[in-house]
């Protein structure tokens, strides 16, 4: 759970690998269907969240951020797909606020 400017957002990670040392991967399993272009995207933003309440949970600060990955695994076809452009702090912030450009 994560205050952004008031409003909270709540959700489960499945998953932590890594350590200190070496980076974190934040995994969330899914059962459904992997999906793509706009909903993938948007699919994405669960992951942003994901990651920074794990780098909060860990203490790690923003300029760290580079540090916590995210990846959904679909389990019915054995994919893992890790975005490599998740919103940080402030892009989720805008995304709350509707100030991302569309």
């Amino acid at each position: 759970e994560m205050a952004f400017d008031g409003t909270v957002v709540r959700g489960r990670m499945d998953a932590v690998f890594g350590s200190d040392a070496d980076g974190w991967l934040v995994v969330d399993w899914k059962t459904g269907a992997k999906p793509t272009g706009a909903a993938a995207d948007a699919a994405a933003i669960q992951l942003a969240a994901y990651r920074l309440a794990w780098a909060r949970l860990a203490g790690i600060g923003d300029d760290q951020l580079h540090r916590v990955r995210a990846a959904f695994h679909y389990v019915r076809s054995n994919d893992t797909v890790e975005p490599v452009a998740l919103l940080d702090a402030d892009g989720l912030r805008a995304l709350i606020a509707g100030d991302l450009p569309t």
